[in-house]
This record gives structure tokens, sequence and C-alpha cells, in this order.
């Protein structure tokens, strides 16, 4: 007579949990959170090993390229995302430098804008736009004076030291690369050779739209990316039947 087996308990409760449905399904879908849950820790990885560092070099090529990263007006800072301008765009006739027949006088608006006091001379049009990155419009406008006092014009920036120029512009920070960039932007201003606005030392797009806007009157070719430019450029299609 064969021997009867005898299975403990804890063999026979696993057996009928197995074989009930209701837990077959509770199984099932325990075990698909786990793979749920395993999915998720591989794609944090993942996107923690692709983040990569910029290179200082292309950090350093960009702020170069355009210094219009951040452009404001007499009020609230607004920051802006840089916009580089691509090498057509460059070339474009709306950045043409300003011919010695061209008699484009700017009208006065209400809004005030800085370049408005200066539209006579480019060269201070432009620093000025190199003045307004990464600043409130108020805060360029109380080393403005000081500074064209010091640098009336190109040439003479062109010649005084760094130094000076600093001690000025220390209210409003990065001093001593708004410096550098003023010296050799007026060096390269100064020269002949230079057909473009955008080939100049400095100039982004923005500026090289306040230079289209207030120095050549080619406002009507570009379409500016800083809000305050644009209250400048909507004033000017508003009156353009009254431009010479």
């Amino acid at each position: 007579m064969a021997e009867e087996r005898v299975i403990s308990p804890y063999f026979e409760k696993y057996q009928r949990l197995k074989e009930d449905p209701e837990t077959e399904n509770l199984n099932k879908k325990n075990e698909a959170l786990k793979v749920v849950g395993h999915l998720k820790k591989e794609e944090k990885r993942k996107k923690k090993k692709i983040a990569k560092k910029v290179s200082p070099y292309f950090e350093k090529s960009q702020e170069e390229e355009d210094v219009d990263s951040v452009v404001v007006g007499l009020g609230k800072e607004k920051k802006k995302k840089s916009i580089l301008l691509s090498a057509a765009e460059k070339r474009s006739v709306a950045y043409e430098r300003k011919c010695c027949d061209n008699t484009w006088k700017p009208p006065r608006s209400d809004f005030g804008l800085l370049q408005e006091d200066h539209v006579d001379d480019p060269w201070r049009v432009l620093v000025i736009c190199m003045l307004l990155n990464r600043t409130t419009g108020i805060q360029a406008k109380q080393v403005i004076s000081d500074l064209f006092n010091l640098c009336p014009n190109a040439k003479v920036a062109s010649e005084v030291s760094s130094g000076e120029i600093e001690k000025i512009i220390q209210p409003l920070g990065l001093f001593r690369k708004r410096a550098v960039m003023i010296k050799r932007f007026s060096q390269e201003y100064l020269e002949e050779s230079w057909t473009h606005v955008t080939q100049l030392h400095g100039i982004g797009k923005y500026a090289a739209d306040a230079y289209a806007i207030f120095c050549t009157g080619k406002w009507d070719l570009v379409r500016p990316a800083d809000h305050m430019l644009n209250y400048y450029w909507d004033f000017l299609s508003t009156i353009t039947h009254t431009l010479n």
C-alpha cells in the first residue's frame, strides 16, 4: 500500500491562492507596476546621462555674436531670448552702412527711447544698445551723459583706457567686458572697410535693427524683436505718409 504524502498547510494555502483568479490578477497587476517603476527609473537615469555642459567657448561666442540677449525699455526689465542673425540676414540691405548723402531724421515719439536723443551720431546709438544689454533703461540713462562726456565720439573712445570707461559704467555690471567691447567696436567703426553694421564687434539683431530705424531710415525693412523698438516701429508705421 502506497504511503500517503502529507502536504504542509503553508503549501496548501499557497496552492489555493495561486489557483484563485482574483489572486492571479492581483499578482499580474503588481508585476506590471514593478515594470512601469523600473522603466521610469531607467528614463530618469538616461536623461541625467544625456545632459551635457556647454563649452565656455560656445557660451562666449554667442554673447559676442549678439549682446542683445536682454533688452529693456525705461521701465521694468524684460528678459528676451537671444536671436541670432543668419549670414544672409547680416548682409541684408537693411543693415547697410549709412551713406554720406543719407538725410534721414527719425521723428520724436512719446516713448522716449534713449536712442532718440543721439540720432545724429550712429556710433552713439550703437553704444547705447550695448549699454542696454542686461540692464534697465533707467540705469543706462544714469551713465550715458558721463560716458559721452568722456568719449564724445568713436575716435576718443578708441584712444581712452578701458579703465576710464569701466569707472563710469561700473554700476551697470559686466563693466570690464563692456569697456573692452566698446573700445574694440569703436576701433572697427572708424575703419572704412565695413559695409554692413552687422560686421562690427558686438552688434547683434537689436543694435542692427536700431541702426536701421534711427540711423539709415530703413526701418520698414526690419521687424524688431525688442518690445521698445517695436513700439517705435509701430509709431513710424502709423505716420509713414508724413515721412520723407
